[in-house]
This record gives C-alpha cells, sequence and structure tokens, in this order.
C-alpha cells in the first residue's frame, strides 16, 4: 500500500488528536494558555444568547430549557500549539534489504503524515520545517523531508517536533539541544531495515555507495566484519537514545517489518497524556 493511502487509514484509527502534552507543558512554562475569549478550545467558558441566524444546532438545550431564551455553550479560545512534521530525506532512507518490506522513508513518510492527519483532524496547527506557516488539505501527506535534519524557526514550548529518519548523516541529531533548550518537545522515530540491525551478510558482497562522498566497498568475507559493525550500530543507537533521553522527548523505534499502526498509536498515546 502506498504511503498517503497507508497514512489516511491510519490517521483514521487514531481519530482526532488534540496535543494535550504540549498544551499542559505550554501553560506551566507560561506558553499557550487559555485567551479569555472565545474561539476553538477544550474548556467551557460562558454561555450567551443565540444570535438572529445562527444555525438551531448550536443551541445548549440544557441551559435553555431553564429559562425563555436560546443560549449557546462557547469554549475558552487556547493559544494554538504547533506540530512540526519532518521526515528524513537523505538516501540512505531508500533502502528495503527485501521486496517484501516497506522503503525506510516510505514507513517514516507514513508515520509522520498519519499523526499530522490525526492532528490536523483535532484543530491543531501543523506545519514542516522551516516553513511555520500551517498546512493544510493533500499538503498533510505530502513527504515531509528538507536534507537530513530538520531546520527549525524559533521553536517554543508550545511545539512538538515529530522527526522520522534512520539519523546517520554526521550532525543529523544537532538540532535536539537546542529545541529542547527552548522549550521544544519531541518524537524521534529512529527507522531501520532488520538487515541494518543482524548484519546477515557472508561472502562475497558488494556495497554501494549511497551517500554523496561515499566509496562503493566489496567485503570478500562480509561475515568477518559482523562484530565491527554491530559495535558501530550500536554506538549509533546509543548516541540517538542519549541524546533523546531529557524530558518531553520520546524515541521510538521503528523497524521496517513493525506494525505502521501500531507505532502511530503508541505516538498517539505519548502525545495526547497531560505531562
Amino acid at each position: 500500500m502506498s504511503a498517503p493511502l497507508d497514512a489516511e487509514r491510519i490517521a483514521a484509527m487514531l481519530g482526532p488528536l488534540r496535543l494535550t502534552r504540549a498544551r499542559a507543558r505550554a501553560a506551566r512554562q507560561g506558553g499557550a494558555h487559555p485567551r479569555r475569549a472565545a474561539g476553538p478550545g477544550s474548556e467551557f467558558w460562558q454561555y450567551r444568547m443565540l444570535t438572529p441566524g445562527e444555525a438551531a444546532d448550536k443551541v445548549d438545550w440544557r441551559r435553555s430549557g431553564r429559562s425563555d431564551a436560546l443560549y449557546v455553550r462557547e469554549r475558552e479560545r487556547e493559544d494554538p500549539v504547533r506540530l512540526w512534521l519532518w521526515s528524513d530525506a537523505s538516501a540512505s532512507m531508500d533502502y528495503a534489504s527485501d521486496e517484501t518490506l516497506p522503503r525506510k522513508k516510505t514507513l517514516a513518510d507514513t508515520l509522520v503524515a498519519a499523526i499530522g492527519l490525526a492532528a490536523y483532524e483535532a484543530g491543531e496547527t501543523c506545519c514542516t520545517p522551516p516553513d511555520p506557516r500551517p498546512l493544510r488539505g493533500d499538503a498533510l501527506l505530502a513527504p515531509h523531508g528538507h536534507g537530513d535534519a530538520p531546520t527549525l524557526t524559533n521553536p517554543g514550548p508550545a511545539d512538538i517536533v515529530l522527526a522520522a529518519g534512520d539519523f546517520l548523516s554526521p550532525g543529523a541529531l544537532d538540532w535536539i539541544a537546542p529545541a529542547a533548550t527552548a522549550g521544544a518537545q519531541g518524537v524521534v522515530i529512529a527507522v531501520a531495515d532488520p538487515a541494518e540491525i543482524a548484519f546477515p551478510f557472508a561472502g562475497r558482497v558488494h556495497f554501494d555507495a549511497v551517500e554523496p562522498g561515499d566509496r562503493p566497498f566489496e567485503a570478500g568475507r562480509a561475515e568477518a566484519l559482523s562484530d565491527t559493525y554491530a559495535a558501530a550500530w550500536d554506538a549509533h543507537r546509543a548516541r540517538i537514545a542519549a541524546v533523546c533521553n531529557r524530558p518531553g522527548w520520546l524515541l521510538v523505534d521503528a523497524v521496517t517489518n513493525a506494525d505502521a499502526a501500531a507505532l502511530a498509536a503508541r505516538i498517539a498515546s505519548w502525545l495526547r497524556e497531560a505531562a
């Protein structure tokens, strides 16, 4: 199934995704907060009388039943939370070790688009770094990758960054510390193919160059490299875990043979928590 179609299916399964975690944290830090004005929000603010021309389905019949007037229930307007959507567009993401598996980029795009669609359905603001303008409609389904790391525009305590990639490029994790220092929260989806984890290669194997500056390599006995490779892979994953080990940040390991819907449900559950 293509990434856009799968993303729509998963988003429908998740339902409207309100970014409760970001809103609660921002309120504590003096960022996003109720505005004492009517508008989109979750908290009741006041009743007002129905004005001529308004639809009858806006009437709060329980309140109106206690008087001779028709009343509308208003919610208090809240400052918006921004959900930054980003998926790795580097060449190493265009890899699948088996034709039955999706490419790493497909899984990344699917998860990011599904969460974005679900948040948009709840009225949340979604954007793609570095452009803070809100995404709408089909733009939410487009790949949100620009290079090998997101470039954020003034992230703050009312922001959550959803970033999916393999983060193999030098400096691919450098954006996390300044974003966290600015008060933003984040979900880092570390995408990997099963072969990248297990290194199931043996005998003579030719490894193509992937990223600019790489050189192709041919191993006469690939199995002799397994210990060295395992140590390098473990160090890479440890770097990701270390930089994400901070309050308000979630690291999700996403292997391409895993259930994308289950991964999205875990992310959505975390975003809904009022931490």
